[in-house]
């Protein structure tokens, strides 16, 4: 995935996947931000500058939870216009096994694994709820 135009705002995030524990390593919002308080979600945000897609993706990660990634590590998910908010969505994951312990939540209210068989127990936004639906078809 390459960006459309560097000068173009889009937002890039994703989430940590674990095949051994089947589970997602996701972020809970807190209940200051104006978009999905208190909702289960991808890291992310939007670029700074020129970025390209996977480049803000990983400062994203080191920025959120203390994690550094490799670009060559991450592999993309799915890419679309996200109609609310006019911003251009692109999604990512990396397998990982690290262990929540070993990483600092930057902002938000939280962080945890969330085995893929309880996902529908915690409120995810709408977007997160799409697009692991979209990465449980693909695998």
């Amino acid at each position: 995935m390459e960006n459309r135009d560097n000068k173009e705002k889009f937002w890039a995030g994703g989430f940590l996947y674990n095949p051994k524990e089947n589970a997602v390593f996701l972020h809970k919002r807190d209940g200051n931000t104006k978009f999905n308080p208190n909702m289960w979600a991808f890291f992310g945000g939007l670029n700074e500058g020129p970025e390209e897609y996977v480049d803000t993706f990983v400062r994203e990660l080191e920025e959120e939870i203390g994690i550094k990634i490799e670009p060559s590590d991450v592999r993309p998910l799915c890419q679309y216009m996200n109609e609310e908010l006019d911003t251009y969505r692109v999604v990512f994951y990396v397998e990982s096994d690290v262990a929540a312990k070993d990483l600092t939540l930057g902002e938000g209210a939280g962080f945890a694994w969330v085995k893929i068989a309880e996902l529908d127990t915690i409120s995810l936004t709408e977007k997160t709820e799409k697009d692991l639906r979209f990465f449980l078809s693909e695998l």
